[in-house]
C-alpha cells in the first residue's frame, strides 16, 4: 500500500473516530441525568441508563480499536483491518439505529452531521486503509 494512501486513509479515520466524539459523549451525560430514567420500563427505572452506559463502553472500546489501528501503519494486518471494519461498522449501525427503531434518525441538524461526519470518516478511512491481497 502507498505512502501516501495509508497517510490519509489514517488521518481520515482519525477524522472519524473525532466525529463520533461528541455524539458519545452526549450519550454518556444521559448515564447520570435523571429526566433520561423510565419509571415505566419492566426491567427498572434505570435500565434505559444501564443501556447507555454499555454504548459508551463499547464505543470506547471500538474507538481503540480504530485508533490503534490507523496508527499501526505499514505493520496493520489482515486481520487487525477486519476489526477495525467491523468496529467502524458498528458504530456506524448505532449511529443510525434511530431511524428504524425510532423514527428518528438524529434527534437534531448537529446529530444529524455528526452522524454523518463520522460513518463517512469511518467508512472512506478504513477502507482506503485495506491491506493488499496478500498481506498477513
Amino acid at each position: 500500500m502507498s505512502s501516501l494512501r495509508q497517510r490519509v486513509g489514517a488521518v481520515v479515520t482519525l477524522a472519524g473516530v473525532a466525529a463520533v466524539v461528541p455524539s458519545v459523549w452526549q450519550t454518556a451525560t444521559h448515564i447520570t441525568d435523571e429526566t433520561y430514567r423510565a419509571p415505566e420500563a419492566r426491567h427498572g427505572e434505570g435500565h434505559v441508563q444501564y443501556h447507555m452506559a454499555r454504548e459508551v463502553l463499547i464505543s470506547a472500546g471500538s474507538v481503540g480499536v480504530l485508533v490503534m489501528g490507523a496508527l499501526a501503519g505499514q505493520n496493520r494486518s489482515r486481520a487487525v483491518w477486519r476489526g477495525m471494519a467491523a468496529a467502524a461498522a458498528g458504530i456506524g449501525a448505532a449511529l443510525w439505529s434511530g431511524g428504524p427503531t425510532t423514527g428518528v434518525w438524529a434527534p437534531n441538524r448537529k446529530a444529524l452531521l455528526i452522524h454523518l461526519a463520522s460513518t463517512t470518516g469511518l467508512g472512506v478511512g478504513v477502507a482506503l486503509l485495506r491491506p493488499k491481497a496478500g498481506h498477513r
